[in-house]
């Protein structure tokens, strides 16, 4: 990091200073750090619990995901069985980690013997089904055996599904654990195709009434839809889809990547929502059909992760489905998990800072560059904070200045933001100018860790001398 000492032409002090020592500047110009960065709202996903997950998977992951049969949360009308959900977000939560759930209505990995997903009392309650047998070619596809799903617009169906989740988001809606609740109550896995019951889509009118029941129910959770429909090479139901991120700021999912996704879908959400990614498969298989290193296959499926994440521009990204797929695809790929890590979503690197070498009283104009080096824009709140340390590294004052806007740093882009930045009661004396990111202003606790060699306290990253004057 180095110091430049010029004379200020754009700062103006507020109040006389020596009249042999012209007002100064102190401009810093650090480096950009090169270790890994764990932050809050971005980063690795892997399915199931927590404690099913081998530990170094749990350090890299940032969230939880798994997809809950409804037949498990209410196997009779109104018997909700939400303890199998609080205890996934809880292995989760008490590790300080986020979570992504979501509960299917058909499922062709599903474990009931008669192939139920949806419950039988749905069905009995006069709601029309899908009945196939299942022997699939690919493991992906499903396990064998008889499947049932419902007839997605049936009227019955409907009213059943609506009234549990309401039940659900009454009890999980603004949950701090979860960081996006999926919609899937369309299609096979949620995801929006009916591949392989062999079935048309539903109407787009109808697709929007799934869509709907969802935005109804939750008022505080982020929702995230699957953009699958004909696997990716969508329909009828595009307009629906986009309508959704665009219009009411549903999170974008894809549930293909590197396999017959570049991940190119989730880019409608940039500056909206966050983009969310799922392998086509776990990474051994990826490997063998050679989709993991770009090798296309007849149908031109396969593509690098590293081309889906540059194309999507996502926050969250599937990380081998967790367990010892993750483990080996983190193995056996280290150095593009490190790097892709500071890539996906946000990554802020503060470029340059300029502040007064004096200042008078309790204000010294501050003014601070940034650049995102990551590739999607934050999407979680947070606040800017200046302090100043004494010579103890204690925090004297703190200010949280509404000019810092880190919603505004965009990906590829340098933004330069000023403040008059004002502390109260401040003692005359020769200070450390700090800065942190928080979670709200009023909470000094730092939050997001920045990409950027500073020296740190306690997550407060120091800047420089300031000396204040008497008012």
């Amino acid at each position: 990091m180095k110091y430049i000492f010029a004379i200020a032409v754009s700062f103006v002090l507020s109040s006389q200073l020596r009249a042999d020592d012209p007002p100064a500047i102190i401009v810093i110009e650090p480096a950009a750090a090169t270790n890994v960065l764990f932050n809050p709202g971005k980063g690795w996903s892997v399915m199931g619990n927590a404690d099913w997950q081998p530990k170094e998977l749990v350090e890299y992951a940032g969230m939880g995901v798994n997809r809950f049969n409804w037949l498990d949360l209410e196997p009779n009308e109104g018997e909700y069985h939400f303890e199998k959900v609080e205890k996934f977000l809880a292995s989760w939560g008490t590790l300080g980690k986020v979570c992504n759930v979501g509960v299917m209505c058909a499922n062709t990995h599903g474990h009931d013997t008669n192939g139920y997903v949806t419950p039988k009392w749905v069905f009995d309650a006069g709601a029309k089904k899908i009945e196939i047998n299942l022997d699939p070619k690919r493991a992906t596809t499903g396990t064998p055996g008889h499947k049932i799903a419902p007839v997605f617009d049936d009227p019955i169906f409907l009213a059943k599904f609506t009234a549990f989740i309401r039940a659900f988001a009454a009890k999980f809606d603004g949950d701090p654990r979860i960081a996006v609740y999926d919609i899937r109550s369309y299609g096979n896995w949620g995801e929006c195709h009916m591949s392989p019951f062999g079935k048309a889509d539903i109407a787009p009118e109808k697709f929007r009434e799934h869509v709907q029941i969802h935005l109804d129910a939750f008022r505080k959770t982020q929702l995230c839809l699957s953009r699958n429909s004909h696997l990716g090479h969508y329909g009828p139901l595009k307009t629906v889809m986009d309508w959704a991120v665009l219009e009411k700021h549903i999170a974008p999912r894809r549930d293909g990547i590197c396999g017959n996704s570049d991940g190119s879908e989730t880019a409608i959400g940039f500056g909206i929502a966050p983009g969310v990614f799922e392998l086509f498969g776990d990474y051994p298989m990826m490997k063998q059909l050679g989709w993991w290193d770009g090798k296309k296959d007849k149908d031109g499926m396969g593509f690098t992760l590293e081309e889906c994440v540059e194309n999507g521009k996502p926050t969250w990204v599937d990380l081998g489905r967790g367990g010892k797929s993750g483990m080996q695809m983190l193995q056996e790929n280290r150095e593009l998990i490190n790097r892709l890590s500071n890539r996906i979503g946000y990554h802020f690197h503060l470029q340059r800072a300029a502040w007064p070498r004096r200042a008078s009283g309790d204000a010294a104009q501050l003014e601070l560059t940034w650049t995102n080096r990551g590739v999607a824009p934050i999407y979680i709140p947070c606040a800017p904070a200046v302090a100043l340390l004494d010579a103890a590294g204690r925090r004297i004052a703190t200010a949280w200045p509404a000019e810092f806007q880190p919603k505004n740093w965009m990906p590829g882009k340098s933004v330069t933001e000023k403040s008059l930045v004002k502390f109260a009661n401040i003692a005359p004396g020769t200070y450390r100018l700090a800065i942190a990111i928080t979670r709200k202003p009023g909470d000094a606790e730092p939050f997001i860790r920045l990409g950027t060699q500073l020296p740190a306290r306690d997550g407060w990253y120091e800047l420089g001398p300031v000396e204040i004057l008497k008012p």
